[in-house]
């Protein structure tokens, strides 16, 4: 059974709204009220499954009584009653899962319940299972061992990946402007981006993500539940785990299926992409320490080549591959490798590797 709240200062509105949704068995309406203070009092302890509510009240904006609202009860679902269509629009920048034009049309409500009756199943069983978001290679968001979401445009994609990649912080309506939309014409963007927060809280409705695992507040705030999200998971190894710890440096590396959003060409990703290569790459020259430290030569070569392949000039990749080289008295490989070091660094940079290279390269010979 879907508890459904209806407010609405219009009392003959109320009524008819009330009427309509007694053709559904699922719905059980658990509260009217003509005043918005009043259900807002009312709500925290309710906690409905669904509030019906009317945006242009005199005593209350919808708007802002669906904000306090939310506050009271995270868990509960808005859909706005208006007779205006412009403020369907104002409606996207919360968390609604929909809305209803004034005179309500039968068939239109029937697809407003019919979303609510399929996202009910849903959220009750996404508690059983693991939501993945990957940003670390290709970018997708799916319940494990799913077909991931599928957005409805490409812009909307980039809009979740910007909203993630900021998440845990509100961010301002001419951030996300300038952002995802710096050449479009200031009108034209600012309906693209309530169309895309939209289409975003659809998508997430209906793929059957519940607001405990992703959430955006009126503050374009995403939040993050515990959902596993691979840089999120991959900062906290790095900020978590000692420098000599092997199992969290291997956990590091396998998560790094790919750069940051790999083949998205998205400006405002660039800098956070360069540097968790970065982080990459010291997770792997520390990896290959280790690997070194416990004679797993095999492992240690695997993991410096792949270092080098992603930065050939890095002297730390180049210096412990000339000490595994001395460890498994390897001398044509040393010399391979130090040659094509050497080369590298003087055709792309004009320089010559240090002493301590030219050294430690003599010793192998």
């Amino acid at each position: 059974m879907i508890d459904a709240v209806l407010v609405d200062d219009e009392r003959p509105a109320l009524r008819m709204l009330e009427h309509l949704l007694k053709e559904y068995p699922e719905i059980s309406i658990a509260g009217m009220y003509t005043s918005p203070l009043k259900a807002i009092n009312e709500i925290g302890q309710l906690k409905p499954q669904v509030v019906f509510l009317d945006i242009n009240m005199p005593q209350l904006r919808g708007i802002d009584a669906a904000s306090r609202i939310l506050d009271l009860s995270p868990d509960t679902d808005i859909v706005f009653v208006t007779a205006y269509d412009q403020y369907a629009i104002e409606a996207f920048e919360l968390n609604a899962l929909d809305y209803l034009l004034k005179p309500l049309c039968t068939d239109r409500l029937k697809k407003t319940v019919e979303r609510l009756i399929k996202k009910k199943p849903a959220v009750q069983e996404s508690g059983k299972r693991k939501l993945q978001i990957k940003c670390l290679g290709r970018f997708q968001v799916s319940w494990e061992g799913q077909e991931p979401i599928k957005w409805r445009a490409e812009k909307t994609r980039e809009l979740f990946a910007f909203l993630l990649h900021n998440h845990g912080r509100a961010i301002s309506k001419e951030e996300l402007l300038d952002g995802l939309w710096p050449d479009d014409d200031p009108e034209k963007a600012v309906r693209q981006l309530y169309n895309g927060i939209y289409h975003i809280r659809k998508a997430l409705v209906e793929y059957g993500i519940d607001r405990s695992l992703i959430s955006i507040d009126s503050g374009y705030n995403l939040k993050l539940g515990p959902a596993d999200y691979d840089v999120r998971r991959f900062y906290e190894l790095e900020n978590s785990s000692p420098a000599n710890s092997l199992e969290p440096l291997e956990e590091m590396e396998a998560l790094y299926a790919g750069d940051y959003l790999e083949g998205e060409d998205y400006p405002w990703a660039c800098f956070e992409r360069e540097r968790l290569i970065k982080l990459h790459l010291q997770c792997l020259i520390g990896l290959s320490e280790q690997y070194i430290r416990k004679k797993q030569f095999a492992k240690a070569e695997n993991i410096l080549m792949t270092a080098y392949v992603k930065n050939p000039y890095e002297e730390a990749i180049t210096e412990l591959l000339l000490t595994l080289y001395i460890e498994t008295g390897e001398k044509s490989k040393a010399a391979r490798h130090f040659n094509a070091y050497l080369k590298i660094l003087k055709e792309d940079l004009g320089v010559t590797p240090c002493d301590r290279l030219y050294n430690l390269y003599h010793s192998v010979k």
